[in-house]
């Protein structure tokens, strides 16, 4: 799991808030029974501003749709100011240090998030 939150994408909101919101946020994702792994980037989204995008593996392709929604719970209770979208992914690509590769990762999800956010009937589970 990665998370970061000081980019300075989201200068409206305080820094100390955005720290102990991604840091709960963390926690929570860590537990989540229906998720193998996942990461939280943040990002400016045409017209929508800074948002995060969380990329997460589910357990199982039945777990998909539930994973989904305790991800962007998630993402409400901790940091309720920031849009979120929660992307299933197959794996997570990684650099051979084990870090994830922010930039591929968001090049891979984001058709997925440009088709749901113009068919917002489409994330709806």
């Amino acid at each position: 799991m990665t998370v970061h939150p000081s980019s300075g994408l989201f200068e409206d909101v305080p820094d100390t808030d955005l720290d102990s919101g991604f840091f709960a946020l963390e926690g929570e994702l860590l537990e989540l029974a229906c998720v193998r792994e996942c990461t939280v980037v943040h990002t400016e989204l045409p017209e929508l501003g800074g948002a995060l995008v969380v990329a997460f593996v589910p357990l199982s392709p039945e777990r998909e749709v539930s994973g989904r929604r305790a991800v962007l719970a998630a993402c409400q209770r901790n940091l309720p100011v920031l849009y979120a979208h929660a992307v299933a992914v197959d794996e997570l690509p990684r650099t051979a240090e084990g870090a994830v590769r922010e930039g591929e990762l968001l090049d891979d999800v984001m058709p997925q998030l440009a088709r749901d956010l113009m068919s917002p009937a489409a994330m709806a589970d």
